[in-house]
């Protein structure tokens, strides 16, 4: 029985010193895994602030004045804007008007407003009525969305003026519809 005993103590001693062991290779392995990931981010967001041309100011203001830094993030996480950098109207413009799922339609009490997209690359709105200025109303971005989400229509929504536009892809050219649909007569 003390030989039962003996190999049971040895083989439960082991079991804990396995765990232990275990524990510890597991734990460096993912503080690694994390730590690499910590960097990776890190790297992607320093190349970001290099690209937009803030780290040269960021270093000279560490240089300057110790805690500006710190005293800048506090007030970006806070919400604060820096209103003496304020956006074009083209800027303006992309941060109102994007492009949304067809399941977004109709979530919002915004007015739904359905346009044509023909293959001449003519936009028209409900009365066939060309559309000049494309960009001012749906933005550059839309009707390259074509088959984004369905193959015949995007849908966009304009933040500014609370609409979703429906744009349906026609096939046809706009110069055939406009010949063969007849004219309204009614006054």
């Amino acid at each position: 029985m003390n030989d039962k005993a003996n190999g049971l103590v040895i083989f439960f001693a082991g079991v804990i010193v396995g765990s232990l062991i275990s524990r510890q290779l597991l734990r460096r392995k993912y503080e690694q895994l994390a730590q690499e990931e910590i960097d990776s981010v890190k790297e992607v967001f320093s190349k970001m602030i290099e690209n937009s041309g803030l780290s040269r100011v960021k270093a000279d203001l560490a240089k300057e004045k110790p805690g500006v830094i710190e005293y800048a993030s506090i007030l970006h996480k806070q919400g604060y804007t820096n209103y003496s950098r304020t956006k074009t109207d083209e800027q303006e413009k992309s941060v109102d008007i994007y492009v949304i799922m067809p399941q977004q339609v109709g979530d919002t009490d915004y007015e739904t407003i359905s346009l044509t997209y023909y293959a001449d690359d003519i936009l028209t709105d409900s009365d066939d009525e060309v559309i000049d200025d494309v960009e001012s109303v749906i933005g550059h971005f839309a009707l390259s969305a074509f088959g984004e989400y369905e193959d015949d229509s995007v849908y966009v929504r304009d933040d500014r003026l609370k609409i979703d536009y429906e744009i349906l892809r026609d096939l046809r050219n706009y110069s055939d519809v406009v010949k063969t649909e007849p004219l309204n007569m009614e006054e």
